[in-house]
């Protein structure tokens, strides 16, 4: 959509920029350029002419350096959180643990069901259906173990209960994995998880929109009313990129705490909690509170770059004239 500045949403966006620049322009031309005429002041006319010509710049192209400015951005937001997701913790990294746990749950739950089938069985019928498992069981173990390229302790240890249940199910008589119970944590299990992936849903598709408004913002900064629009733009974008990181760091060391304690099969339901509500919550208030000053001082560093910048170029202009 904005790396490829040929996208129909980008040239829309692009055409209503150039649209709200030209009126910008009329509107500094007849105003502001008439007074700096009348007066001769050919200093506040360079001042005029350098931030429109930047901003000409940044949109020309069809906004190539603008897309390419918020996929350098994008870039660094992206290569944190991985950082972040890759950072060795004990015997464990974030993205590992979180890997951990999504398998060994989901392939408990699968186990869990194949056992629930025999339940609806009596005597020898019973037995048979629960020795036929075995096998079924070993292949949901070793694919689990196939996509985490390694072995997955917690779900072996599990495995060789329920196969030594089963191999012992004349002296246990019955194994009882409570039906409904496996129904209703299938559907929450469903729900959490749900929650959870369209509040990462939300948070992309904010960066999107938000990027999206780029090429508005720095048309927006040619009006003079002493605000930088475009420095606006990136507090908002660190600020969204800064719930990503928070809510990576609150979730990924819940997980690992739980790996390295090896209470995944115990912790399923509390941690899709955490995921889903406590965590998108406890991420926002810390992006909001933590990081204010970070992004007040972003807002007034790009201030006063944009106009240091300015009044350099307009001496130098001036010194060339």
């Amino acid at each position: 959509v904005i790396l490829n500045t040929s996208s129909p949403i980008w040239v829309a966006i692009m055409r209503f920029a150039a649209d709200i620049a030209l009126l910008v322009l009329i509107y500094l031309a007849l105003k502001q350029g008439s007074e700096v005429i009348q007066k001769r002041d050919w200093h506040g006319l360079v001042l005029l002419i350098v931030w429109p010509t930047i901003v000409a710049l940044l949109i020309g192209n069809n906004g190539f350096l603008i897309s390419q400015g918020i996929g350098a951005l994008r870039t660094i937001d992206r290569e944190f959180v991985k950082a972040m997701s890759t950072t060795q913790i004990a015997s464990t990294n974030i993205q590992n643990a979180l890997q951990d746990i999504q398998l060994t749950n989901a392939a408990r739950e699968q186990i869990d069901s194949l056992i629930n089938q025999c339940n609806s069985f009596n005597g020898t019928e019973y037995s048979d259906c629960l020795n036929n498992t075995i096998p079924q069981i070993d292949q949901i173990v070793e694919e689990a173990e196939a996509q985490n390229n390694g072995a997955l302790a917690v779900l072996e240890n599990y495995k060789d209960k329920i196969k030594g249940a089963i191999l012992n199910i004349a002296a246990v008589g019955q194994i009882i994995l409570a039906p409904q119970k496996i129904v209703l944590t299938t559907l929450v299990h469903a729900l959490l998880i749900a929650v959870q992936l369209a509040f990462n849903m939300i948070i992309e598709i904010a960066l999107l929109l938000h990027s999206l408004l780029a090429p508005i913002a720095v048309i927006l900064t040619l009006i003079p009313t002493g605000q930088r629009y475009i420095s606006i733009w990136l507090t908002w974008f660190a600020a969204i990129a800064a719930i990503q990181v928070c809510y990576t760091i609150i979730i990924g060391l819940a997980a690992t705490a739980i790996v390295l304690s090896n209470a995944q099969l115990f912790s399923d339901i509390t941690f899709l909690v955490l995921a889903a509500f406590f965590g998108p919550g406890l991420a926002y208030a810390m992006s909001k509170g933590g990081g204010t000053a970070l992004y007040q001082s972003i807002n007034s560093g790009v201030d006063k770059s944009i106009s240091f910048g300015t009044e350099v170029v307009s001496k130098a202009v001036l010194l060339v004239l």
